[in-house]
């Protein structure tokens, strides 16, 4: 009889342990899950930094991306050029703060076009970044864009004549309204 309770409470014990060691494995599943996905989010945050320089960048013609903007714009300009909608790549790097650095770990590939308008031109940027240790991991995309009017003196001494009486009036409604008011008034 005693034996038989020994083996019960031997075989109890070795169920509750293998359930044990069972949910143990998959609480450390589920956490390493976890730990890969918050290194994976401060990637993304830490990619978004350096997406906004690139961004402030675009938007002030600074660096090397200024320069591929005013390359753009003057092979726009180039009546000899073959290029409809002229284009270039600029690769950067960032390190993990959101500055620009040789030896970054992040890799903002940014792709320009310019496209010629009536009086300007637009610029538009699409940017991919990568982390450098894991490329094939898109960390972030993001379309951007700036125009770029001609000089007032291009405008005039250009041949196209702007007519001015072919441009409509919009009134807005506060100017309804007070030009209702008047009408009322009177």
């Amino acid at each position: 009889m005693k034996a038989r309770k020994n083996r019960a409470f031997f075989v109890e014990t070795l169920i509750i342990t293998f359930l044990l060691l069972l949910m143990l494995t998959i609480l450390v599943r589920i956490f390493g899950a976890a730990a890969q996905k918050s290194r994976y989010a401060e990637r993304r945050t830490k990619a978004a930094m350096a997406a906004q320089n690139v961004v402030t960048m675009f938007e002030a013609g600074e660096g090397e991306i200024g320069q591929a903007q005013q390359s753009l714009i003057d092979t726009a300009n180039d009546e000899y050029s073959d290029e409809d909608t002229p284009q270039t790549t600029i690769t950067l790097y960032f390190d993990e703060q959101g500055n620009q650095a040789e030896d970054g770990v992040f890799q903002v590939t940014l792709f320009m076009t310019c496209e010629v308008r009536a009086v300007g031109y637009l610029i538009t940027g699409n940017m991919e970044i990568v982390h450098v240790n894991n490329p094939e991991e898109d960390l972030a995309q993001l379309d951007t864009a700036i125009y770029f009017p001609d000089s007032t003196e291009d405008l005039l001494a250009s041949e196209g004549v702007i007519d001015f009486d072919s441009i409509a009036e919009i009134e807005t409604e506060n100017e309804a309204v007070d030009s209702d008011q008047t009408e009322a008034e009177s």
